[in-house]
């Protein structure tokens, strides 16, 4: 019982509020790469699949200006017939390559969003990345649902052996975006809390200027007649709500909601 238990206390350690930015940041660099990795993989194959295609071109090109004594049953020559074949399956290739690399592309920017949003704790960066990722994982289990239903799919992999790598895929994901999301939850409660908990300093008494007998700020006027700047110190300070308490800082209101 005790193994048992460290091992979920070891296992819980990346979700502890301590390190669950840390793994954050890691999950939105494993997530960019990734991304980028499967926006190459469709650029290489779009690039190539469109060189097959000019390449096909240009041989019905060539076979329309010679003649073939060989025919079908239907009268047209057996090159002909598989020329126009290979012309359907090369549209349907680049199409779907084409839709793939706009996906990928998508997947890209939301991911750089994601790690954006991780490293400034920007918690509106993180929903197209969730968004993305939740649609794109319901796509691909109703395609791995699909292959699973067609026997061919067994011929050269178990069916134990596929369904349990599909679990444990759908499981690291489901993880993964979990930690996400619970990240994402603790960003938008601490911003809420800092919006309440913004605090002005008020700002003390300037130092007199010269022609005026007081220096309140900053209804004092100086001698041109314009008011009195307060010390350099409390210029647009405020107090804000941080893991170690209140804290100062020397930005506007606004910019201290996505400080930590």
């Amino acid at each position: 019982m005790n193994i048992i238990n460290r091992v979920i206390e070891t296992m819980s350690v990346p979700l502890a509020p301590k390190y669950l930015r840390v793994t954050a940041i890691l999950i939105a660099i494993y997530k960019v790469l990734t991304a980028h990795v499967f926006l190459f993989v469709m650029l290489l194959g779009l690039a190539h699949a469109e060189e097959m295609s000019t390449i096909l071109q240009m041989s019905i090109a060539e076979q329309e200006c010679e003649y073939y004594a060989t025919t079908n049953e239907q009268g047209e020559s057996i090159n002909g017939w598989r020329f126009r074949s290979a012309e359907k399956l090369a549209s349907v290739t680049l199409c779907i390559l084409y839709i793939g690399t706009t996906v990928a592309t998508i997947y890209v920017l939301s991911c750089l969003g994601l790690l954006i949003g991780t490293l400034r704790n920007r918690h509106e960066f993180f929903v197209p990345w969730m968004v993305v990722d939740f649609l794109g994982t319901l796509a691909i289990g109703s395609i791995v649902m699909a292959c699973g239903c067609n026997d061919s799919t067994y011929q050269y992999v178990a069916k134990w052996e596929y369904w349990g790598f599909c679990f444990v895929m759908f499981v690291f994901n489901g993880t993964v975006w979990g930690v996400i999301r619970l990240f994402y939850k603790n960003l938008v409660h601490m911003t809420k809390l800092r919006e309440v908990a913004i605090v002005a300093i008020p700002c003390p008494a300037a130092p007199p200027a010269n022609g005026t007998e007081k220096g309140t700020c900053p209804a004092s006027k100086c001698k041109n007649g314009l008011a009195a700047p307060p010390p350099y110190h409390y210029r647009k300070e405020n107090m804000h709500l941080s893991d170690g308490g209140l804290k100062h800082i020397l930005f506007d209101a606004n910019e201290a909601n996505y400080l930590v």
